[in-house]
């Protein structure tokens, strides 16, 4: 295996690809061989066992590194993404799932064990995605139910692959799916299915004027990464959360939004003017901040 590890990290160097190519190398031999041998689970199985690769998968991985070397992200290329505690079918639907967000995953489930535990929860997610979020919130309590939008049919179709293979095929008993007409509808869609304890959402909140990776421009969907495509207004759901709070939030309850770290402490303070005195920022990993939480 390390001849057919030394071959790809040197098509990725003769390519001068600069994105961790010693991980995505590991990635690519996992994923191979985990189809190869399912005794094979992680990256300590790989190391232990040292499975020797067959000509196949030789010619599979090399062919997979090549093409990562033209600039397709790796999860489109091999179909999957793990995300906190489970591994994700992903496509170009959606944004792919990043550490980032488990910082958002974490400190809502977090909270849920403080204030909630096994009691019922009514949830709300705006923007479900591939549905990483609320298949972690699922599948961790059982008690926990709710409401999801999402505007793209593309993702819906693949949250709903999600969900059913993380939560079970009865997972629609638990979540139901709503889909709005116009992209730019926000939190209003659950106004009329009552309050909830917990409301969160990773929306779009990109500026025309960020800096944005090549790669992620050309290969994920634009209307995942910006509020409104040709628009100034990056903060149009986090406005749009504050116009509807006060008719869906449960005393009690939090809301969790992650956030850009640019901009973080400008939408901190708009929500304690708009009253929500008890909001606070989450640092990620690098200590910037990455979440919002509002508490009601």
């Amino acid at each position: 295996m390390q001849a057919l590890r030394e071959r790809l990290l040197s098509i990725f160097n003769e390519a001068l690809h600069q994105k961790s190519p010693e991980a995505e190398v590991d990635l690519i031999l996992l994923h191979l061989f985990r189809q190869k041998d399912r005794q094979i689970r992680n990256f300590s199985d790989l190391r232990t066992q040292n499975p020797d690769p067959d000509s196949i998968l030789e010619l599979e991985a090399i062919r997979i590194a090549e093409k990562r070397c033209t600039g397709i992200p790796l999860q489109h290329i091999l179909g999957i993404q793990f995300f906190y505690e489970h591994e994700y079918k992903v496509n170009d639907s959606t944004l792919i799932p990043r550490p980032e967000t488990e910082i958002l995953a974490d400190a809502m489930i977090q909270w849920i064990r403080l204030y909630k535990g096994n009691l019922p929860l009514r949830f709300a997610e705006l923007g479900l995605g591939s549905g990483i979020l609320s298949t972690e919130i699922l599948a961790e309590f059982k008690s926990a139910s709710g409401f999801a939008s999402e505007v793209a049919p593309a993702a819906i179709a693949l949250a709903r692959h999600n969900l059913e293979r993380i939560v079970g095929a009865d997972f629609e008993k638990r979540i139901t799916i709503l889909e709005p007409n116009d992209p730019r509808s926000g939190f209003e869609i659950f106004a009329r299915h009552g309050k909830f304890d917990l409301i969160f959402s990773n929306p779009p909140y990109v500026s025309i004027s960020d800096e944005i990776e090549d790669e992620v421009l050309k290969h994920e969907p634009h209307g995942a990464l910006f509020p409104e495509v040709g628009s100034d207004s990056p903060d149009f759901f986090y406005d749009n959360f504050l116009l509807h709070f006060s008719i869906l939030m449960s005393p009690g309850g939090s809301a969790f939004f992650e956030v850009p770290h640019e901009r973080a402490e400008e939408i901190l303070e708009k929500f304690k003017n708009a009253g929500i005195y008890n909001s606070k920022l989450i640092l990620d990993l690098t200590g910037r901040p990455r979440v919002l939480q509002a508490s009601f």
